[in-house]
């Protein structure tokens, strides 16, 4: 297990496509900070909320880690190598193997993110005279965000087993969250909680009404990754019959 693991982990931090890949850490966020609301408002906020609105966006890192969990199966199916995996390391190694590895790359782009995101924060807030405030709910946040970039790339590596077709997968994976879900999130929070994007954002504390506890939304988040990795386990597994 542990040969099958290095070198999925190798993988998932070689190549071009890879660095592609770990720039959705500050372009999701970014993209999301400029096509909201204007920070204008933010003048009217006291730092820490203003802080929790702005750093919170990086709890977007789940999109990300599930892009980068599919694209670690999705891409050995379009290349046509997973059969030569599968002979190497065996199904069910491989299968943990990728599992293992998206969750690490994705908590260490987490961790470069949050470094990333804090400055741009920082610049963001100071041109609207606040500042970056480093309280407990700024850790909050990073703590949340770490947990979220795990469950989210769980939940990306099993649609990849289940959907195996990259060009379908990444359009479950990035499509539905930044064009349904996002939208969902801000309109009609009470229902979309309870489904991935809104529970990156519980989990993170986003100030957003509507949304459940951290610890709810953890709740929400674990059954989730659970539910479809089971649901992947089952697909593997009759495929193989």
């Amino acid at each position: 297990m542990s040969d099958v693991l290095k070198s999925e982990l190798l993988r998932s931090i070689s190549g071009l496509a890879m660095l592609g890949v770990s720039s959705f850490v500050i372009l999701i966020p970014a993209l999301m900070l400029t096509m909201g609301p204007p920070l204008d408002g933010v003048r009217e906020l006291d730092d820490g909320m203003a802080t929790r609105m702005v750093f919170g966006l990086i709890a977007s890192i789940g999109i990300t880690a599930m892009y980068l969990g599919s694209y670690s199966v999705s891409r050995e199916f379009y290349y046509r190598s997973m059969p030569r995996t599968i002979v190497i390391g065996s199904l069910r190694r491989v299968f943990l193997a990728k599992l293992l590895s998206s969750m690490t790359t994705s908590i260490g782009l987490c961790v470069v993110g949050v470094a990333l995101w804090a400055g741009v924060t920082s610049l963001a807030l100071a041109a609207y005279g606040r500042h970056l405030r480093l309280d407990g709910a700024f850790w909050g946040i990073v703590a949340g965000s770490i947990f979220v970039a795990a469950a989210g790339a769980v939940i990306g590596a099993s649609l990849g087993w289940i959907f195996r077709n990259y060009y379908v997968v990444s359009a479950v994976v990035l499509l539905l969250p930044t064009m349904i879900e996002l939208p969902l999130l801000f309109t009609v929070p009470a229902v979309e909680r309870f489904f991935p994007v809104g529970a990156f954002a519980g989990v993170t504390g986003a100030p957003i009404e509507g949304l459940l506890s951290v610890g709810a939304s953890c709740a929400v988040l674990l059954g989730w990754a659970a539910a479809v990795t089971a649901l992947a386990v089952v697909v593997v597994q009759r495929r193989e019959r």
